[in-house]
């Protein structure tokens, strides 16, 4: 603004000194030329003034326009993938809780096989053995062991059990139906009232069988609908969505989080119905004021349902676009006070040629000249016109350099390329709970499976980008503890993008500060070759990277390094307990992680 104002007032000093100094001889008034031309070229440069501010309120509210809807659409999909991440993680917890509660059904029945149930309920032994293993299960409220009339035989609420017929609970009647048709599987009850408890539970049960496979009674636990309300509400999900848990089936609702009435849950809605019904595995959908997400838990008839409103996630994307309107209203605004400048700029001009005529028409009514003088007069006139034009074109310049100033967009490549690695970390972590779905045992992860997909995508990634990219694997079949595959992928994943992305470019000027700066070495190969190898060294696990690129930078020491990368895998190999060596191979380098001493299958 101070130089628009400098601008104007250097145009306002010199005008009227040239105005009140030309006294220039003109042809007769009667030349139309005189009325013409000047009529002619005022309103177009106003016109033009005014289709360049239209143009840019137009361009301004297109680039609002779109930046708003992206940012809408990103903020809308970035909820779906949120409220997808949440029932990823609340299905294994629901599939790890089932399943301990259905051991605990499992072991119930066992210790009771094949004895009296007069002998059951009278046991003190069998009592205690069954209360101890329960006080290992927080959600769990108790067990419970009714004969074949339904009648309650032992509880470990109390000893002896109360009085209790359950013969015509829907767990019951489900499993007295007689072999087959899935009585004999473990089945997950209705939302109850506990007749000796008086509290809201549900119960998981298994079918109790004579050696000769009639219907000898029912095994169950409760399972304590607040411990799930409590550890979904402890999830601290963003825009607090509404966390349920519902019956495969007939999709009665077992816990939701939060809700006005604990004792009597609400029902799903008709969109979250919808949405299991057309993809029970699992799946998301949303409309104008919700985005719902489900999943199958594993084995068990029941989903695992998160539900967010639209409201909040908008009202977050109004507060993140706030400072975008603002930015844009002050560009209106000054491309308003352009449009003002410009008019007045014109007006100005169309003034000071008026002027000028009337000075003309003033002196041509006085004096009577010669053809030659006319002829001088209308050269002079000719040089006025031109310093009119002259000053006109300036203040289209100042006009054009401001609008062009304010035209300019800001962009950041970096923080695009950023998420991007942030992308990949993410979608490495994904990967380990993958092979966590297929394998057998949780404890253990087929590693070199995982080491071998992760490099081939890499290798694909970064030949589809350009260059000739090689991965050499030397991998041995290994398994890995599941709580150290996710560190360790990531630094496979780190070591093996940084090898790509830095050891056979062109030679650059080296800094021991950075990285990604790694040297001044020939990288004239025409296939980048990137070894990659896991094997296990007696106890130890060993996973080395290594190329035949630009080396390292002189000086360079990865503990101190400001990359983003070695820092991760620095923090990665301290909670491993790993130890990382860096190799300078000559010409290459080689990062070896070698893991401690670790149980592994």
């Amino acid at each position: 603004m101070t130089g628009i104002l400098s601008l104007s007032r250097l145009f306002s000093r010199r005008k009227p000194k040239t105005l009140h100094r030309m006294a220039l001889p003109a042809p007769p008034t009667d030349d139309p030329a005189v009325d013409s031309v000047p009529s002619r070229r005022a309103p177009r440069l106003e016109a033009a003034i005014g289709w360049l501010a239209a143009f840019g309120f137009l361009f301004l509210t297109v680039i609002t326009v779109v930046v708003g809807v992206q940012s809408r659409d990103r903020a809308l999909a970035g909820a779906q993938d949120r409220t997808l991440a949440a029932v990823r993680v609340l299905a294994e917890h629901a599939a790890r809780l089932f399943d301990a509660a259905d051991l605990l059904v499992e072991f119930a029945a066992q210790e009771t096989a094949g004895r009296p149930w007069d002998e059951i309920a009278a046991s003190r032994a069998v009592w205690e053995k069954l209360n101890a293993q329960r006080a290992r299960l927080p959600f769990l409220d108790a067990v419970w062991l009714n004969d074949s009339t339904g009648l309650l035989r032992l509880t470990t609420v109390a000893h002896p059990a109360p009085y209790s017929d359950a013969s015509d609970r829907e767990a019951f009647l489900f499993h007295s139906r007689g072999p087959g048709a899935g009585t004999d599987q473990p089945h997950i009850s209705q939302r109850i009232i506990g007749r000796v408890t008086n509290k809201a539970t549900f119960l998981l049960s298994r079918r109790l069988s004579e050696p000769g496979g009639g219907f000898r009674g029912m095994a169950s636990v409760t399972i304590d609908p607040s411990y799930l309300s409590g550890f979904y509400k402890e999830l601290d999900l963003p825009h607090e969505p509404a966390t349920i848990l519902a019956r495969a089936g007939d999709l009665d609702v077992l816990v939701r989080e939060p809700d006005a009435d604990p004792a009597n849950p609400a029902p799903l809605s008709a969109l979250a119905r919808r949405t299991i019904q057309a993809s029970p595995a699992g799946g998301v959908a949303h409309d104008d004021a919700v985005i719902v997400a489900h999943r199958r838990v594993d084995r068990w008839p029941v989903h695992v349902v998160v539900q967010l409103d639209v409201a909040p996630v908008l009202l977050a994307w109004r507060r993140l676009m706030a400072p975008y309107a603002a930015l844009a209203a002050a560009a209106a605004l000054a491309l308003v006070a352009l449009s003002i400048f410009g008019f007045r700029q014109a007006q100005a001009a169309r003034l000071m040629q008026r002027d000028l005529e009337a000075r003309v028409r003033e002196r041509t009514a006085s004096l009577e000249r010669t053809v030659g003088e006319r002829d001088a007069a209308l050269a002079q006139k000719d040089l006025l016109m031109r310093e009119v034009n002259h000053r006109i074109k300036n203040s289209l310049q100042v006009v054009s350099s401001l609008l062009g100033l304010q035209g300019q967009s800001v962009g950041d490549p970096r923080l695009r390329d950023h998420l991007l690695e942030a992308g990949r970390r993410v979608q490495a972590i994904a990967d380990i709970h993958q092979l966590l779905y297929r394998v057998d045992d949780i404890h253990f992860i087929p590693f070199h499976d995982y080491l071998t997909d992760l490099c081939r995508d890499l290798e694909r990634s970064a030949q589809a980008e350009g260059g000739d990219w090689r991965l050499e694997l030397a991998v041995e079949p290994l398994d890995v503890p599941t709580d150290h595959a996710v560190q360790l992928g990531l630094i496979a994943n780190e070591l093996v993008m940084n090898a790509i992305k830095h050891a056979y470019r062109p030679a650059v000027r080296i800094t021991a500060d950075a990285f990604t700066d790694r040297g001044e070495a020939d990288a004239r190969t025409t296939v980048n070759t990137i070894a990659v190898a896991l094997r296990a060294d007696g106890d130890t696990l060993r996973l080395s990277v290594a190329d035949r690129g630009v080396g390292l930078p002189a000086g360079f020491d990865w503990r101190r390094s400001r990359s983003l990368g070695m820092r991760l895998i620095h923090t990665l190999s301290s909670q491993l307990g790993a130890t990382l060596t860096v190799e300078d191979t000559a010409p290459g380098v080689r990062f070896t992680i070698v893991l401690p001493p670790q149980p592994v299958g």
